[in-house]
């Protein structure tokens, strides 16, 4: 520990954690997007669009919704892995393993861009591998006399 009680926290620590709060941050901006859309009141007719059409587009946008807290917990994630706190940096992987495999699969199932299924991939594959750097790994460990 150097003087004032501080940490030296790692490059790959360091961008990581800033990806988390990037990444947390386009996803409150999309949640606050669509909470504002599906608040606007506006007069869709779904038999005009063939009838489901209106349904896809709430569904939609309720699901943007459940973004909200899932940015609230990234950026708190990234607050403890810049920690160095070990059960952080195994929820983060857990995360972004999470958000690897399932956005493609709901990008697939909304029938969503192609580059909707890859974006999140990528992330999550850098995110993993800046997690897995070794000293991302022992800045991480879970060292039993802190």
């Amino acid at each position: 520990m150097s003087a004032g009680g501080r940490r030296f926290v790692p490059m790959q620590v360091r961008v990581a954690v800033t990806g988390f709060h990037a990444v947390g941050g386009i996803m409150l901006t999309l949640a606050l997007m669509a909470l504002g859309v599906l608040l606007s009141g506006m007069q869709v007719d779904p038999v005009a669009q063939g009838g489901t059409g209106y349904l896809d587009f709430v569904l939609f946008f309720n699901a943007v919704l459940f973004l909200s807290p899932l940015a609230v917990v990234l950026v708190f994630l990234g607050a403890r892995v810049r920690r160095g706190e070990h059960w952080a940096w195994l929820a983060s992987l857990v995360f972004w393993g999470f958000a690897g495999t399932m956005t493609p699969l709901l990008a697939w199932v909304l029938d969503a861009p192609v580059s909707l299924r890859f974006v999140p991939v990528v992330c999550a594959a850098v995110m993993v591998g800046l997690l897995l750097t070794p000293q991302a790994r022992t800045h991480c460990a879970d060292l039993a006399d802190d």
